[in-house]
């Protein structure tokens, strides 16, 4: 398959997020993965997508969130990009499934998702343009 790239923007309402969930779980089958992966693409792209709207953005409707859905030949990347509050690499504290359990608190779950369900998830702020991003990967086979 070539490098074949597509990109989706909606604006910063979870109203939205079914269309994004959506276009993840096919996007997912069309690089070839089976359903249950499929859909655990699905979950770690929603997660993504929420946190921005819930927490760059604070629930703001008005702006908007892209998505940039790139095949490769031997991975899925799906790149979350919105101008909002960043987060950086070394910000990212997954919470330990043990202790969440015991301590459940809002919030950390769905970081510990995104990163159980994907090979990469990686967070990139560039301060030149303004704009932050969170790349997710799920390599092919």
């Amino acid at each position: 398959m070539d490098h074949a790239q597509f990109r989706l923007v909606i604006p910063s309402q979870t109203r939205y997020l079914n269309l994004v969930t959506g276009l993840a779980k096919r996007a997912a089958l069309v690089a070839g993965m089976d359903d249950a992966t499929a859909a655990k693409v699905s979950i770690a792209v929603d997660e993504a997508v929420t946190n921005v709207i819930l927490h760059a953005y604070h629930g703001e409707g008005e702006h908007s969130v892209e998505l940039e859905v790139r095949f490769t030949e031997v991975a899925l990347e799906i790149h979350i990009l919105h101008t909002g509050q960043g987060i950086r690499q070394d910000q990212v504290v997954l919470p330990d499934p043990k202790e969440y359990i015991k301590h459940p608190r809002k919030g950390g779950l769905g970081l510990l998702l995104m990163s159980r369900f994907m090979d990469e998830v990686s967070f990139k702020e560039d301060g030149g343009s303004g704009r932050n991003e969170c790349c997710l990967i799920k390599k092919i086979g």
